[in-house]
């Protein structure tokens, strides 16, 4: 998703923050024992934004504009909040990871360029063909502040077959929202 978040044509003022939620330690802050706040983490670069869903610290990520706020003075942005999701459950030197080794995290984080279009290289089939796709364009480590962002979010889902599956699958619903 190419986000250009309030940016006109030209500008790249975007930036990705991760929030985590942490649980408030006892206190006098805290004396229900039930109080937690967001902990925000910008991503500077690509290496960095790397990232992977962890529904312990209900984590998502949000584009904001550096430049325009909202009516309450917040930076305008979009949050992307992950529905249900895995990683792949290989080995990490599986022969499939070679040609989609973007299943490695759910998140990444790249600045635009027209040439990057296919997250396993041009021609995934045909690979193992070194330096294509995006764990190789992030090895660039381009910064991410301020700039034209786009998040490449990974989600998949693992099925186990059970017997009322065949001959036909239900149906199995997976997605993400962009709030």
């Amino acid at each position: 998703m190419d986000m250009a978040v309030d940016c006109k044509p030209g500008e790249a003022f975007n930036q990705v923050v991760e929030v985590n939620l942490k649980v408030e330690e006892p206190g006098k802050d805290n004396v229900h024992n039930n109080a937690f706040y967001a902990e925000e983490e910008l991503l500077r670069s690509e290496l960095q934004a790397m990232r992977d869903c962890n529904p312990l610290a209900a984590r998502h990520w949000i584009v904001r504009n550096t430049r325009n706020v909202n009516r309450t003075g917040q930076l305008t942005g979009f949050k992307l909040v992950p529905g249900s999701n895995c990683l792949p459950l290989a080995g990490s030197e599986a022969k499939f990871l070679r040609r989609a080794a973007f299943l490695k995290h759910n998140l990444w984080v790249t600045p635009y360029a027209h040439d990057e279009m296919y997250p396993g290289g041009e021609f995934p089939n045909q690979n193992p063909r070194v330096g294509e796709g995006l764990a190789t364009w992030v090895k660039q480590n381009r910064s991410l502040e301020e700039a034209d962002v786009v998040l490449w979010y990974v989600f998949g889902v693992i099925h186990i077959p059970r017997l009322e599956d065949w001959p036909v699958m239900p149906v199995d619903r997976i997605g993400f929202m962009l709030m």
